[in-house]
């Protein structure tokens, strides 16, 4: 069972957040004209978004063009809203040119050495030395002019009408949001994150994973200790970024133990009910 009292002590600590990735979020105008496909809750699977733990039960939907799970983005748009846009009579394109400012001139260029420069032991005892040349002064080479950068937009006048296209890329985020759905319905687990593709595993890797984890991060003091922790207890699949987002929520490891001892307990009887199923010999 947890100690509440050091559960008190960790929610009190603060992380600092060194990632600079964030959720792509989902257009709201392509949930107001795509709708939104909602499955039933259930309580099986783990979740982790951008490393931060949530709870079941789980509703896992689709919600425009992107897939959200209890209301928070889990897949960013899946296929891009400008995209929906352009199938769209009165979809409107506007293209806007920005110049970025011109980088500063190069250093300049030595002027080149010459042995003229040089008094010369011939010049130390003639009677009428050579004249020496006038040095050549640097002179700073002109920065290149920045290309300008073009930038399209597409955005819609009126009511958005659906059409043969819409429906094969609305078909296509439902199929994503249906395999998600079924591997979690199943025990598996994933973590979703912006900068890395989803990292999910079956039911005995969300077991495997349920009972290690919490540990490593309740023991680790920094991010160096967390990911060798990592690599010891055989969970390779979870990459330096996700490394870094677990690391910045371990104040969650009371609730992961939690959820690891329900998880247990339902597994340890699911394989009793099947050996009481199994006929005698």
């Amino acid at each position: 069972m947890i100690d509440r009292r050091l559960f008190g002590v960790a929610m009190a600590l603060v992380f600092a957040s060194s990632a600079a990735f964030g959720m792509q979020e989902i257009p709201k105008a392509s949930a107001k004209a795509l709708g939104v496909t909602r499955g039933k809750p259930f309580s099986s699977g783990v979740v982790f978004i951008e490393g931060k733990y949530l709870p079941p039960p789980y509703v896992v939907e689709r919600w425009g063009n992107g897939i959200r799970i209890n209301s928070k983005t889990a897949v960013g748009p899946v296929v891009p809203w400008s995209d929906f846009i352009k199938t769209q009579d009165k979809a409107k394109l506007t293209k806007t040119e920005t110049v970025t400012a011109a980088p500063p001139p190069a250093a300049a260029s030595p002027a080149p050495s010459s042995d003229d420069d040089d008094t010369s032991l011939d010049d130390l005892f003639d009677d009428e030395p050579k004249p020496k040349k006038a040095k050549k002064k640097a002179v700073a080479q002109p920065a290149a002019p920045a290309a300008p950068k073009t930038t399209v937009s597409y955005s819609l006048v009126g009511s958005f009408e659906p059409n043969a296209t819409t429906r094969s890329y609305v078909a296509r985020i439902n199929a994503v949001r249906t395999e998600i759905d079924r591997m979690l319905r199943s025990g598996g687990f994933i973590c979703f994150g912006e900068s890395y593709s989803r990292v999910n595993g079956d039911a005995r890797s969300a077991l495997s994973l349920m009972e290690k984890l919490p540990v490593i991060m309740r023991s680790s003091e920094t991010l160096g200790d967390f990911r060798a922790a990592v690599r010891a207890a055989g969970l390779v699949y979870l990459n330096e970024i996700l490394c870094e987002e677990l690391f910045r929520n371990k104040v969650d490891y009371p609730r992961l133990i939690d959820r690891y001892e329900r998880m247990k307990r339902d597994s340890d009887t699911k394989t009793m009910l099947e050996q009481i199923s199994q006929p005698l010999l």
